[in-house]
């Protein structure tokens, strides 16, 4: 992208505008990707900023992306939220959802809908890291396949892979789950 090699070039002399410019193109996504594998908006905002944070520590120090920023930075998003889910691995609880709102008069469905939206949250859970990655990449960050091998730097051919082991293995789980409810009414 020509944009972005331009951005890249000024951001290195550390033109303020560059760097807002920056900021402002890629925060939001950024912070999309991090929530939905951390969950948490303290902890998505927290990490959001630091993907941004070391982005200016590296370019300060002559380091840092030299083309393909916006891979770049999910990489270093991707490493952040490894990070924490080490630090975190002894959490035993699901944090909440804070978009979870239940207004208007058909409970029985939004109960429902969220039921299912929390067991498509599980089964994205049970995913290896980079099939959590690349489905989330793909289908809620609306990436393509050539963008993901970039940020995961692995071939178009793995993130195809990957893709479809990740989705089948969802279907399974969402089949399980699906058919002990049926079971249980």
């Amino acid at each position: 992208m020509a944009d972005e090699q331009e951005l890249l070039r000024r951001a290195r002399s550390l033109d303020e505008t560059a760097l807002k410019a920056i900021f402002d193109t890629y925060y939001q996504s950024l912070y999309r990707y991090i929530y939905y594998h951390v969950r948490h908006v303290g902890t998505a905002e927290d990490l959001a900023a630091e993907v941004f944070s070391r982005m200016l520590e590296q370019i300060a120090k002559g380091r840092g992306p030299k083309q393909h920023l916006r891979g770049w930075l999910y990489r270093v998003a991707r490493n952040l939220v490894v990070d924490d889910s080490r630090r975190h691995v002894h959490r035993n609880h699901e944090p909440l959802d804070e978009r979870l709102v239940f207004p208007g008069p058909d409970v029985e469905s939004q109960v429902q809908t969220s039921f299912l939206g929390q067991q498509a949250w599980a089964a994205l859970g049970k995913l290896t890291s980079k099939q959590r990655d690349v489905i989330i990449l793909r289908f809620l960050e609306g990436q393509e396949n050539e963008e993901i091998a970039e940020i995961l730097q692995v071939s178009v051919g793995a993130v195809k892979a990957l893709q479809h082991r990740g989705l089948a293995s969802m279907r399974r789980h969402l089949n399980r789950v699906l058919e002990t409810n049926e079971e249980a009414e």
